[in-house]
């Protein structure tokens, strides 16, 4: 009975030290998508702010660019 109960708990700690290496792996891997996750949302913050103040010149603040005959005009 000791020997059956000791082989068991030897397998038992093998087999909680996979689920541990698999556990790093995943916590990895989630790290690094939820970081690149990150990176995307900022970039498209960035983008869409952006893009907001552009159509905002324009069509509130008529902040057109300026032609090409406008180039001689003297301030």
């Amino acid at each position: 009975m000791t020997v059956a109960l000791s082989l068991l708990t030897v397998y038992w700690h093998h087999q909680m030290f996979e689920l541990y290496e698999i556990e790093i792996q995943v916590k990895g891997k989630n790290q690094s998508l939820m970081a690149l996750n990150k990176q995307l949302l900022m970039e498209r913050s960035e983008l869409f702010s952006g893009m907001a103040v552009y159509e905002k010149a324009q069509n509130i603040l008529l902040m057109h660019s300026p032609g090409k005959d406008a180039k001689g005009l003297a301030l």
